[in-house]
C-alpha cells in the first residue's frame, strides 16, 4: 500500500516545480514510510511514497519500462499478477523485477486501456505513456483504494488523499455546498464530489484518460455489478460455492513478503475471514477492539472463535479519553467531513496492530453482498409491510374467507426517496429548515449521489433487495466503509485486505437469487445473510448466529452525554453565534433540535461536532 501524487501543468512549456511535487508527495509520507521517488517529464510530474509488501526489494516506484517510454505510480495490489505475469511471459515480455507494480505496466504495454479488466486486486494507479501523449489514471472495482483529482485554473492534478492539494500553492479551498448537503444526509460525501469545488472522487470501476495537457479527453465506467440471478441452482450447492469462494478469496488476499493478520470482531464476517486463515494451515494474530460498555461489546465472541481456532488473540480497549486526544488528527487526514463515528476505534485498533505486522485482512463486505443490514428488511417491508411471504399471504386469505373478511394489503414499490430517508442523518425536510436559506438557494439538488445510480438499478429491472444492495456498492461501501478504513488504517502504515470486496466474490453474489440472501419468516421474524450464516453455523455452532446483529458501534451517548468534556463542548458550539457552522446553518434551528437533553441523537451531534472541527482546521 502506498501515496501517490502528479501534476500535469496545463502550459507544456512550464516544467513541473520539484518542490511543489515532493510537498504534495511527502504530505502521504504515513501511507509509504519505506522509500520515495519521483519522476518529471517537461509539465509533467509523478510522486510516490512506498509501503513495502511485495518485492521489497526491487519494487520502488516511480517505474519505468519500454526504453522509459512508459511510467507508473501506483497504490494497491494485484492479488493475480503472479498468474498474469506468467501469462505475459508465455507472449514474449522479461521482467526485471518481482513486483506487481511492473506487471500492471507491462499488462498496459500489452492489453492498453483494457488492462483493468485483467486485474484482481484493490489499486488506483497512473500511466504516463509517451508516445501515445497521454496519461491513464484507473482505480479499482470498489474503490478499496481512493484517487482524488482536481482540474485547477492552471494544472490538473491526482492524488490518494484530499489533504495533498492543499500542499499545491495555486489549489483553492471553495466550500461545495451541494456536497455539504450530501455530508448532512450520509455523514460522507459521495464520488464524484468532494467538499471543494473542482476536486473530484474518481469513481470505482473508473479510468479517466488526460492528454498531456492536462485535459480529460476520456471518461469510462470499466465495471459495474450486474445482478443476474440464477434460479436452477439449490441453496444447498450456494452455500458450497460461496464456502469454497471465500476461502479461495482469502487464500489471494494473503499474498504477501511480509508478515499478515486479521481483524476479529466477533460478528459473523470477520469470524469467516480468521477460520478460513486458520484452516488453511496459518497461525493467525487476531485483533479484536472492546469497550468498556458491554451493551456493544462483542469480544467474548471473539474469543470463541479464537479459542475454537487456536489463534493468537490481541484485544484493545478503548474509551473518551482516547477519542479526545485522536479526534484533530483525524479531521486533519481525512480532509473533509467525515463523521462515521466508527472511524476512531478503526484507527486505534490498526495502530495497534501495526506493532506486530503490516497487513491485515477484514470482514468489511459481507453485509452488502447477503443482505446483512436493517436498512435492507426496512426496504422490504416498504414493498407489503403486512406479510411479504406469499405463502402466508395466500393462507391468511383462505381463514379471512371463511369468515366472510376480505384480505387487506396496499403494497407499493420502494422509492428513491423511502432509501434515501432510511440512510440518512438528516433527512430532505430536516436539511431544508437548517441551512440558511442563502445557502440552500445554492444546492444543486441534481447533485444527488443516489439518483443516477437509483436509475441504473431499476434499469437492470433489481428486485427490491438487490436494488439496495446496488446502491451500497455504488455509494456508501466506498464513500463510508472504505474510506475510514484506507484513511485510518494509513495514518499506521498499515495495509487492509478486504476478501468480501473483491471482483470474483461480488460476481458470484450477483448470480444467488435473493431469496437465498434474505427473506421474512411466516412469523414476521427475518433472516439475513442466510448463506453466511449457515457457513457460520457449521464453523462456530448455532448459538454463534442466533444473536442480534451489532456493528462497530460506538459509544456516542456515552461520550457526548452532557455532563461529559465533549458534551459541553458541543453545548458551547451551538450556543455561540460565531461558530464556523453558522455559516451555513440556521442557529435557531439547530438550538431547536437539540433542546432537549433526554432525546438527542447522537448520530446528528457527532455530524455538526465534526464539521464544526473540520471547518476550525481546514
Amino acid at each position: 500500500m502506498c501515496g501517490i501524487a502528479g501534476i500535469i501543468n496545463y502550459d507544456t512549456s512550464n516544467s513541473v516545480s520539484k518542490q511543489i511535487l515532493e510537498s504534495v508527495t511527502h504530505a502521504v509520507a504515513h501511507r509509504g514510510p519505506d522509500g520515495f521517488g519521483f519522476w518529471m517529464h517537461n509539465n509533467i510530474g509523478f510522486g510516490h511514497r512506498r509501503l513495502s509488501i511485495i518485492d521489497l526489494k526491487s519494487g520502488n516506484q516511480p517505474l519505468q519500462i519500454e526504453d522509459n517510454k512508459l511510467c507508473i505510480t501506483y497504490n494497491g495490489e494485484i492479488y493475480n499478477y503472479l498468474e498474469l505475469k506468467y501469462q505475459l511471459i508465455k507472449v514474449g515480455y522479461q521482467f526485471k523485477t518481482n513486483s506487481d507494480t511492473e506487471v500492471i505496466l507491462v499488462a498496459y504495454q500489452h492489453w492498453g486501456e483494457a488492462v483493468v479488466n485483467h486485474l484482481r486486486g484493490m489499486f488506483s494507479f497512473a500511466v504516463a505513456d509517451i508516445e501515445k501523449q497521454q496519461i491513464f489514471i484507473a482505480r479499482d472495482h470498489f474503490g478499496i483504494k481512493p484517487l482524488v483529482y482536481y482540474q485547477g485554473s492552471d494544472y490538473f492534478m491526482f492524488g490518494s488523499e484530499i489533504q495533498q492539494f492543499k500542499e499545491h500553492p495555486h489549489f483553492k479551498k471553495e466550500i461545495n455546498v451541494s456536497a455539504l448537503a450530501e455530508y448532512f444526509k450520509y455523514a460522507y460525501i459521495p464520488a464524484p464530489l468532494s467538499i471543494y469545488n473542482d476536486l473530484y472522487k474518481l469513481e470505482p470501476g473508473n479510468y479517466l484518460i488526460i492528454n498531456f495537457k492536462g485535459k480529460i479527453i476520456e471518461k469510462k465506467v470499466y465495471y459495474d455489478v450486474q445482478f443476474k440471478p440464477i434460479y436452477s441452482v439449490s441453496y444447498n450447492d450456494w452455500v458450497e460455492s460461496v464456502t469454497q469462494a471465500l476461502d479461495t478469496s482469502v487464500a489471494y488476499h494473503k499474498i504477501a513478503d511480509v508478515a499478515y493478520g486479521t481483524f476479529l470482531s466477533g460478528g459473523i464476517d470477520s469470524s469467516l475471514i480468521a477460520s478460513s486463515l486458520a484452516e488453511q494451515g496459518n497461525k493467525v494474530e487476531a485483533f479484536t477492539m472492546g469497550f468498556a460498555n458491554k451493551n456493544i461489546n462483542e469480544v467474548p465472541y471473539a474469543e470463541q472463535v479464537a479459542k475454537m481456532y487456536h489463534l493468537n488473540h490481541h484485544i484493545e480497549f478503548i474509551d473518551m479519553t482516547d477519542m479526545q486526544s485522536i479526534f484533530p488528527k483525524l479531521i486533519k487526514h481525512f480532509g473533509e467531513p467525515f463523521a462515521d463515528s466508527s472511524a476512531i476505534p478503526t484507527y486505534f485498533i490498526t495502530k495497534k496492530i501495526r506493532e506486530y505486522l503490516p497487513v491485515v485482512l477484514s470482514g468489511d463486505g459481507g453485509d452488502e453482498a447477503f443482505g446483512g443490514y436493517y436498512s435492507y428488511q426496512n426496504f422490504l417491508k416498504i414493498l407489503n409491510p403486512s406479510a411479504p411471504n406469499q405463502a402466508y399471504k395466500n393462507y391468511l386469505k383462505t381463514a379471512l374467507k371463511l369468515v366472510g373478511k376480505t384480505y387487506q394489503s396496499t403494497p407499493r414499490q420502494p422509492n428513491l426517496t423511502d432509501w434515501i430517508n432510511l440512510v440518512s442523518i438528516f433527512n430532505e425536510a430536516q436539511s431544508q429548515r437548517l441551512f440558511l436559506h442563502e445557502v440552500f438557494n445554492n444546492i444543486d439538488t441534481e447533485a444527488n449521489s443516489y439518483a443516477k445510480w437509483y436509475q441504473k438499478g431499476q434499469e437492470q429491472k433489481l428486485d427490491i433487495y438487490s436494488l439496495a444492495s446496488y446502491l451500497d456498492y455504488k455509494t456508501y461501501i466506498h464513500g463510508d466503509i472504505l474510506t475510514k478504513v484506507d484513511i485510518a488504517a494509513m495514518m499506521n502504515s498499515l495495509e487492509v485486505r478486504t476478501p468480501f470486496i473483491d471482483v470474483e466474490m461480488v460476481n458470484l453474489m450477483a448470480q444467488i437469487p435473493t431469496k437465498f440472501k434474505i427473506s421474512r419468516n411466516f412469523n414476521g421474524t427475518w433472516e439475513k445473510k442466510k448463506i453466511l450464516n449457515t457457513i457460520a453455523a457449521k464453523r462456530f455452532g448455532i448459538d454463534f448466529i442466533k444473536r442480534k446483529k451489532q456493528g462497530f458501534t460506538v459509544p456516542l451517548a456515552d461520550w457526548f452525554n452532557h455532563n461529559s468534556a465533549p458534551g459541553k463542548e458541543f453545548e458551547m458550539i451551538i450556543q455561540n453565534k460565531n461558530s464556523l457552522i453558522f455559516n451555513y446553518l440556521n442557529q435557531n434551528e439547530l438550538k431547536k433540535q437539540f433542546s432537549d437533553k433526554n432525546q438527542v441523537d447522537y448520530n446528528k451531534l457527532y455530524l455538526l461536532f465534526t464539521l464544526e472541527k473540520w471547518l476550525e482546521n481546514q
